[in-house]
């Protein structure tokens, strides 16, 4: 060691001469690092977010065609629904006219009533032809 004493001149120059030169290059090498840091985390984020951006826009496209069909399927809806009311209304009338024409078979013979008159009216017919028969011969 030197014989100089310690002063504040003393300190300041080793300051200047042996710690300074030490904290720069620290702080020179770190913030050469922090900035290489810095680049490559923002390359990352600037990369993530294009393709975020890719994706949002693929997802409002898709969104896009989803509320096209969806329209078609509701004006489909819309007619069918009135299809359904046509289809009741007419089948109203149908069962309308059922119901009258059931309450006129009522008053009138029904199939096999007729079926078996027309059967007897054969037999009689036949009965007739025999009797006709035996009165000529």
């Amino acid at each position: 060691m030197s014989d100089q004493p310690l002063t504040l001149a003393v300190l300041a120059q080793f300051h200047r001469q042996v710690i300074l030169p030490d904290i720069e290059r620290i702080v020179a090498a770190t913030e050469h690092r922090l900035r290489d840091e810095m680049h490559v985390l923002q390359d990352f984020v600037l990369k993530r977010l294009d393709r975020l951006e890719t994706e949002y826009e693929a997802i409002k496209a898709g969104l896009a065609r989803i509320e096209v069909r969806l329209d078609g399927q509701e004006v489909k809806v819309a007619g069918i629904e009135a299809h359904i009311l046509e289809l009741q209304t007419r089948l109203g009338r149908v069962e309308e006219r059922l119901e009258e024409l059931i309450a006129v078979e009522e008053r009138y013979p029904v199939r096999q009533e007729v079926q078996d008159l027309k059967a007897r009216i054969d037999r009689l017919q036949e009965d007739i032809r025999r009797l006709d028969q035996r009165l000529k011969g």
